[in-house]
């Protein structure tokens, strides 16, 4: 019998919690990073083109998962890239560039919070991601 992680069933449960990771990170990124760093809040159409982009970025990944949980291959694909967009395009360079681990402090606002949510995106979407491509290659 498979392991849990490699089964059909786990493999979508692990993207289910990378998308819920993703949430977190999506939480923290317009609660801190965006408020602190990049977006300021009196710019209200620069913040509604990042809140549009995050929209149909979620919406997108709701219905890979979704559409996933009914077999499609090509569903599968997509949920694989969504995972991988959270682990290696967002966890991972917020964790080397924009709030990096300093020798004698925290890294990310927030510590510990900010460093939890960095990491467990990229552990869970990097599982999530690896999970699901054997599932594809299984199929």
């Amino acid at each position: 019998m498979d392991p849990w992680s490699t089964s059909p069933r786990g493999a979508l449960t692990l993207a289910a919690i990378a998308f819920l990771g993703g949430l977190a990170n999506l939480i923290f990124t317009l609660g801190y990073l965006f408020e602190v760093r990049f977006v300021r809040v009196s710019q209200p159409g620069q913040l509604a083109l990042v809140i549009l982009a995050f929209l149909g970025y979620y919406g997108g990944w709701v219905w890979a998962l979704l559409a996933a949980a009914r077999g499609s291959r090509g569903v599968l694909i997509a949920a694989l890239i969504f995972s991988l967009v959270l682990a290696a395009l967002w966890s991972l360079p917020n964790i080397v560039v924009v709030c990096p681990a300093r020798p004698f402090g925290a890294g990310c606002a927030a510590w510990p919070v900010g460093d939890v949510i960095q990491w467990a995106g990229l552990v869970v979407g990097l599982a999530a991601s690896s999970a699901l491509a054997l599932q594809l290659r299984r199929r």
